[in-house]
């Protein structure tokens, strides 16, 4: 119902997201791609750098064209090519070269690449004047080598030597962005179940367990104290058998809830002054159960059923409701039901006067409670009678 009442927000999220990893991955591309294209134009630059100061600019060479030594030519074709796989092509043409200062120009029509060379002697002084070398890159080639994601293609950005590149992985960034943006909202929808959850349990272990406990407390003013006090003395149990914090945790929570099924019953059988009959002693003895049903209803609470619905059953089968004997019933319930005896027997009721604490721990010896924590009880007896005594 939440997520339904809110789910324009989850839409929201999600698209921002969406267009974050966008924004991210178009920007990690167009990145790439020029880091990639500057690569390929140094390894072109290098490869004219060499070609033309190598060759184009060497004396045999000069004179093999000038005399059309085909042989010497194709040779030292050769070894160019040998030196450069990436040449595509060389060859002579019979134009004088149109550009005057430089050595070679770089050309292009956009997808294709080649250079012009002036053809000098080793000393870069006599220039054949009526001649111009051709050399071509296989640019594919180039960029495959590299891994480049661009491609040179009429049509596509305009960048150096007049080449037009577009990316070969046009629109790979919209599935990675959708898979980013489902994984993002199923992130937020995991976390927003983590954080309702936590402030639910906090809400219930603080100021929701207050109010349910005041619940009881406008009813019957001792059930409300006598929780407080039991959820101390079991905690202190608890403490000196060295159980983990989230068991004692537990403890404090069962402790203030045991006896929240009391608004169950009625306020003349509560504080009745004199005996229970037995019909109104079996209204009594449901409120457990009646403990249990509320609990079930909060899930943040339900861990504490185990504790409070088992917390009047007796070592020896005679507790209530289900008889449950020794080892049967939960440790928990076990801490729980002397803390519970000892605080009620340590407590004035409108059917007595409070006992001695010493008095009722010997009574507490005779009863099919676990002694194991009786005992405990009597070697820290100071310190409990303290606790009790704290408000």
């Amino acid at each position: 119902m939440y997520l339904a009442r809110y789910r324009w927000i989850f839409v929201i999220s999600a698209l921002l997201i969406f267009m974050i990893v966008a924004l991210i991955q178009v920007h990690y591309q167009r990145k790439m791609e020029k880091y990639q294209l500057r690569v390929f134009q140094t390894i072109v630059q290098r490869s004219v750098d060499l070609v033309s100061s190598g060759y184009f600019q060497w004396t045999e060479l000069k004179e093999a064209i000038e005399r059309n030594d085909e042989e010497f030519m194709e040779e030292a074709f050769e070894e160019i090519r040998s030196l450069d796989p990436y040449i595509k092509e060389i060859k002579i043409l019979n134009v004088p070269p149109d550009f005057k200062e430089e050595y070679y120009r770089i050309e292009s029509d956009g997808e294709k690449l080649w250079a012009l060379f002036k053809i000098y002697d080793s000393m870069g002084e006599e220039l054949i004047p009526n001649k111009t070398a051709y050399v071509e890159w296989d640019v594919n080639g180039i960029l495959d080598t590299i891994g480049a994601s661009v491609m040179f293609q009429k049509g596509g950005k305009k960048t150096f030597w007049n080449l037009e590149y577009k990316s070969r992985v046009r629109g790979s960034w919209l599935p990675v962005s959708f898979w980013s943006s489902l994984g993002g909202l199923i992130l937020i929808v995991v976390l927003h179940s983590i954080f309702v959850k936590f402030v639910l349990s906090l809400h219930y272990e603080t100021e929701g367990l207050e109010r349910l406990v005041s619940i009881v407390g406008r009813k019957d003013r001792y059930t409300a104290e006598h929780s407080r006090n039991v959820a101390k003395i079991a905690c202190l149990i608890g403490e000196k058998m060295n159980l983990k914090r989230k068991e004692l945790k537990i403890l404090e929570i069962a402790g203030h809830l045991h006896d929240i099924g009391k608004i169950a019953v009625p306020e003349h059988i509560l504080n009745k002054p004199g005996k229970l009959s037995d019909e109104e002693f079996e209204i009594i003895k449901k409120h457990p159960v009646v403990d249990a049903d509320i609990l079930r209803e909060y899930p943040e609470l339900s861990f504490t059923v185990p504790v409070v619905l088992y917390h009047h059953e007796r070592m020896d089968g005679s507790g209530y409701p289900l008889g449950l004997k020794d080892k049967e019933i939960p440790i928990l319930a076990r801490i729980l039901a002397v803390a519970d005896v000892f605080d009620a027997l340590t407590s004035d009721r409108p059917y007595r006067k409070a006992m001695k604490p010493e008095d009722a721990l010997s009574l507490m010896k005779k009863m099919p409670l676990d002694q194991k924590m009786v005992s405990i009880l009597e070697k820290h007896l100071s310190e409990f009678i303290n606790l009790k005594l704290q408000k």
